[in-house]
């Protein structure tokens, strides 16, 4: 039986071509970046090209792309940098804006600093249809806002929220002197959306490889000239003193690769209107069943590869192995609680965590999945559904 992969938020199969440049590169180099010789420096120069690739796709300095072991230590190194910067440099308590939309490594840290009591902490709630007002946004702002942390494409529900417009505002703010640092959790956008930091109007921006076809472990931070922020880690002076350690060379050369494989903006628009066209089928169908709904947005404010629904009156530990068992790798949401039975805070947020026995699952679509596919996940989700 030939399994059907349509789990690829939570990761994408690595593309032959990523691999088959970081397999060159494992046996024809093996010299430490930092170091002097010939070999430490073929190994630097191969990372100070992916840097400039990835900064290319970023429309920025290479200078402000900080390598990192993935999205969640770049998210932490953020947003931890910058409070620990203004604790240091202000009187009050550092106040952080975020939403109840984010990824565990934003959302579970923000709520551990509160409870600390090291900072004050303001969640936005999504509207019912999962997306956030930049209103909201920004009548939150308090005198003693140091940081908005907004995710660009939410990992569990698909919204697409208005980075771009909650950046005009706060620039709108900065021109009054009020400075706030602005961070985006890019991970799930970066396939579809641009991500030019200048348009946006971010001073952070998170980026991993193994979300776009690339290797696992290794991701990286957009970090805005002048921006104001202290280091989680200490050590020697790689990555600009940002992140010390020896870098992953053949982690950040795989990166760099499935990024420029991406193509250009147009390129991913066609690849993401193909996609589209399949969950659009998928979201019909299961609409048409009684006791589910669609969780999140829908037309361009939803991502094209996102389809996520509840099912009252549904076992969600048996509705996945069901699938899994008919040969479809689904999830529940975000891989990082997809082992719990607790309803994420995704799906708290939009109210529906309360309904007895409601089972999430969460279908991302990749790529390489066809139209045939498609077809026959229909088959087995109607048997299963029924």
């Amino acid at each position: 039986m030939k399994r059907i992969y349509l789990d690829n938020a939570a990761t994408t199969p690595i593309d032959p071509r990523v691999a088959e440049v970081m397999r060159e590169f494992e046996l024809e180099s093996y010299g430490n970046p930092s170091s002097i010789h010939r070999e430490g420096q073929a190994a630097r120069a191969k990372i100070d090209f992916a840097r400039a690739n990835l900064a290319t796709f970023l429309n920025c300095s290479p200078q402000e792309v900080v390598f990192t072991s993935g999205a969640t230590e770049a998210n932490n190194l953020a947003i931890q940098g910058v409070i620990s910067h203004a604790i240091l440099d202000m009187a009050a308590k550092p106040h952080v804006i975020t939403t109840m939309l984010e990824h565990q490594s934003v959302y579970n840290l923000v709520k551990e600093l509160e409870n600390r009591r090291v900072i004050e902490a303001t969640f936005i709630k999504p509207g019912i249809n999962g997306m956030i007002d930049p209103d909201d946004i920004i009548r939150a702002i308090k005198a003693n806002t140091v940081l908005v942390s907004v995710i660009f494409v939410s990992n569990e529900i698909g919204s697409v929220l208005p980075i771009r417009e909650i950046g005009k505002e706060l620039s709108r703010i900065a021109d009054r002197g009020s400075r706030i640092i602005y961070h985006t959790d890019a991970v799930q956008a970066a396939k579809y959306y641009n991500l030019n930091v200048e348009k946006l109007g971010v001073d952070l921006l998170t980026i991993s490889g193994h979300k776009v076809s690339g290797p696992k472990g290794i991701g990286a931070l957009y970090i805005k000239s002048g921006t104001k922020m202290s280091n989680l880690t200490f050590g020697g002076s790689q990555e600009y003193e940002r992140r010390p350690g020896t870098q992953n060379t053949t982690g950040i050369i795989g990166m760099a690769r499935a990024y420029k494989l991406l193509g250009s903006l147009e390129d991913r628009q066609k690849t993401a209107k193909k996609i589209s066209e399949l969950r659009d089928e998928l979201i019909n169908f299961v609409s048409k069943f009684n006791k589910i709904e669609i969780n999140g947005p829908v037309g361009e404010s939803r991502a094209p590869d996102n389809l996520s629904f509840t099912i009252f009156e549904a076992d969600q530990e048996l509705i996945i192995s069901k699938l899994d068992l008919a040969g479809i790798a689904a999830s529940t949401g975000s891989a990082c609680v997809s082992g719990s039975a607790q309803p994420s805070h995704v799906i708290q947020a939009l109210g529906k965590a309360g309904k007895k026995k409601a089972a999430t699952v969460r279908l991302s679509l990749g790529k390489q999945n066809t139209a045939e596919e498609i077809k026959q996940v229909k088959k087995i989700l109607e048997k299963i559904l029924k």
